[in-house]
């Protein structure tokens, strides 16, 4: 155990806590710069978890609290009895009491090596008025006002001026000189710092923010003490964390009884088993609660590259991840986590499943993700395996006419629902974005075959992206942070192929650097912005390409290509639009659509401080998930029907009135060199013109009356109650 206990909460929030101090190659830190490139690189990966401000603050706060308590003789710090300031402050970090027995405080900023501090930038005159007001501070005491930052210096005036020469700095040069290649000094860092984790034995406390359909799905799955059933969210809201979050109470429920609990994570792929596996690990080490972990798919050995990955955590979290689908070895490790008192996660995909039911292990808790998988002759045998307590998750519940069928509303199955919310409720408390139907239309020579001439539907494609992109910076508060990246649901295998071969594909990856392209199915392979890997491909290619379509920053622009491997679970944030060729059944189309749902990071940082309202869409970023048509909608064979689909589903399962939400575009003509409206201009009209809405509507109306006579009746209510609303206001 450490002789320092650290208490800044930062220690537990902090999703990979350990990488702070380690280096790439698995060993702890001992310089200041490395320590900073590894906070400024993990608040840029966990930027949608933890604003990235915040984190850098919190880390070098955390820094300063072992620095102060196990440093403070020092002369350069010369502070004792040091607590770091948990709440709100407002210019103090930390204080403790100075060499003259008086009350010193410590001010906290990260910034770049080569940054140059200021009162006004940098709000240091706060410093010295909370020191004196809020924590008694003599006023003409020299030497308890203590400044830490990583930046190059504090300004000479505002030293001189502003803080009247009465406060002390420690820069980076000179934390540097302190810390620099002292191995042993960041090792004792590293322990208190894994030592100060909330401990397996504590209760399990939730170290995110938990919104609170999370929260409310959490106590429904706690109080139903049947232990099984289906909970039911639309994509984009969270499910992961609440699976995460039930798993990490299951464990420590059965730890406090000294029972070694075994947990089973099941899903439809092993690229999304690698998923869960990631955040599942990731909250259970945020809950300080140590584990042993089997992989249990057919995925290859090169897969175990991402295995070594998870496996840079300390022994004193972290003991170890076995990939195999040998039922004899889950009989042995599991065995072995009983000598030790150690729960057992194993994560496998359903196909999978059958075989490690052939251990013989029962286990705790099982958690079905994507659940409405199970009703489909593949995986059926999977929803019935042996289990103490079963949860299935999904966004989409697949039912059938007659309960007695194998669909999720057989109760003897799936039993009863703990927990649903709606795409609508989900959009109306903020946690999602609204569904935008926006079409492009150009007029193509009639000779045109769109089904079979791929120059012509990838240039449909990519005229309807430059659309879309328009459309984002009509409509978002700031386009600045918003670049267009549109899924595209290709409808087979060899239109995604005979696309990537036309001379068009190359003329637009270079007369378009700025836009990032991927590509991912079975036959056709993966490819990234240049590199082509042919199918089949391995898992840690795919992993690889997650990870980059993960990583485009928020400004950033990209098409992104697949036919049904994104489709599903697959975490891909920042994606703005959606284009469904593909003729897949409304689940699946929903699925997609939930890329493109989720909020934007600044968004949802502003929503839940209270800035903005999740009705007042002209002061978002992303105010909308857009389902662009591109142009050849005139000539998709069958499209008339197919539109009807999916604004029956819109209108029945989202916020969405056709009369508002569809805009129509005639492609040609626009300027591709069209000047962005101005971010903020309060007089900017930031809803959706409806050009083109009423041609649209007379061609749709044409449709036979028995595809679209209730569509044209609840248009017309739709449009009543509209104009009621109009006449009393």
């Amino acid at each position: 155990m450490a002789d320092i206990q650290l208490v800044h909460p930062f220690k537990d929030k902090c999703p990979d806590i350990h990488e702070l101090l380690k280096k790439k190659d698995g060993t702890i830190v001992c310089t200041i710069n490395v320590f900073c490139n590894n906070i400024k690189r993990l608040a840029k990966q966990y930027k949608n978890l933890i604003d990235e401000s915040e984190f850098k603050g919190w880390a070098l706060e955390l820094f300063v609290e072992f620095m102060v308590k196990s440093d403070g003789s020092d002369n350069r710090i010369g502070i004792y009895d040091y607590q770091p300031v948990l709440e709100d402050d407002y210019g103090v970090d930390g204080h403790g009491i100075g060499e003259n027995q008086r009350p010193a405080t410590v001010q906290v900023k990260y910034r770049g090596g080569h940054y140059t501090l200021t009162a006004n930038e940098d709000h240091l005159s706060n410093f010295g008025f909370s020191s004196v007001m809020d924590f008694g501070v003599d006023s003409s005491d020299d030497k308890n006002m203590l400044i830490i930052h990583t930046g190059k210096e504090i300004h000479y005036k505002t030293m001189e001026s502003m803080l009247k020469g009465k406060v002390r700095e420690l820069k980076r040069e000179t934390l540097r000189n302190m810390y620099d290649n002292r191995p042993e000094w960041w090792t004792r860092f590293y322990e208190a710092v894994r030592d100060s984790r909330i401990q397996s034995s504590d209760k399990p406390v939730i170290t995110l923010t938990f919104r609170q359909h999370q929260n409310e799905a959490v106590e429904a799955i706690l109080e139903d003490h049947n232990g099984k059933g289906k909970i039911i969210l639309p994509t984009g809201t969270g499910k992961t964390l609440i699976e995460a979050e039930i798993i990490a109470l299951e464990i420590s429920a059965l730890l406090k009884n000294n029972v070694t609990a075994l947990i089973k994570v099941n899903s439809p792929r092993i690229l999304l088993s690698f998923q869960l596996f990631e955040e599942i690990f990731a909250h259970l080490q945020r809950n300080g609660i140590d584990a042993k972990y089997i992989n249990f798919n057919s995925g290859k050995p090169d897969e175990e590259y991402y295995i070594a990955e998870l496996k840079k955590t300390p022994d004193s979290i972290f003991r170890e991840v076995i990939s195999t689908t040998s039922p004899k070895i889950v009989q042995a490790e599991y065995q072995k986590c009983l000598k030790d008192k150690l729960p057992l996660v194993v994560v496998s995909t359903y196909h999978s499943s059958v075989k490690f039911a052939e251990s013989g292990l029962i286990p705790d808790l099982t958690v079905n993700d994507e659940a409405h998988n199970l009703v489909s002759d593949s995986f059926c045998e999977a929803a019935v395996l042996p289990t103490r307590k079963n949860l299935f998750f999904t966004a989409t519940p697949k039912n059938t006419d007659s309960a007695e069928e194998r669909g999720m509303n057989n109760e003897d199955i799936f039993d009863n629902v703990i927990y649903s919310r709606t795409a609508k409720q989900m959009i109306d408390a903020g946690e999602m974005v609204p569904p935008y139907i926006h079409i492009m239309r150009a007029n193509n020579p009639k000779n045109v075959d769109m089904e079979k001439d791929y120059t012509a539907i990838l240039k449909s494609i990519t005229d309807g992206f430059f659309a879309h992109e328009r459309k984002i910076r009509e409509c978002s508060v700031d386009p600045s942070q918003l670049g267009a990246k549109v899924l595209v649901v290709c409808k087979g295998q060899m239109e995604l192929q005979e696309m990537f071969k036309t001379e068009y594909f190359e003329d637009f990856r270079i007369e378009n650097p700025d836009v990032h392209v991927f590509a991912l199915s079975s036959e056709f392979g993966i490819y990234m912005n240049g590199e082509k890997i042919n199918s089949p491909v391995n898992h840690k290619k795919k992993l690889e390409l997650i990870k980059r379509i993960k990583g485009l920053q928020a400004h950033e622009k990209a098409l992104i290509f697949h036919v049904d491997m994104l489709g599903e679970g697959i975490d891909v944030p920042s994606i703005t639009g959606v284009m469904p060729f593909r003729n897949c059944e409304m689940s699946k189309f929903a699925q997609n659509l939930g890329r493109a749902t989720r909020l934007h990071p600044q968004d949802r940082l502003n929503f839940y401080a209270g800035k903005i309202s999740p009705d007042d869409y002209s002061e978002y970023i992303k105010p909308y998930a857009w389902i662009v048509i591109p142009e050849y909608l005139q000539y998709s064979k069958g499209f008339s029907g197919r539109f009807q689909e999916i604004v029956h589903l819109l209108r029945t399962n989202y916020k969405f009135i056709p009369e508002e939400t569809v805009h129509i575009d005639n492609v040609e003509g626009l300027d591709d060199e069209e000047e962005p409206d101005t971010v903020n201009d309060k007089t900017k009209n930031k809803k959706h013109n409806n050009s083109g809405v009423d041609e649209f509507w007379h061609e749709f109306e044409k449709l036979t009356a028995a595809e679209s006579v209730v569509f044209i009746e609840e248009k017309n209510l739709i449009k009543a109650q509209l104009d009621a609303i109009v006449l009393a206001d």
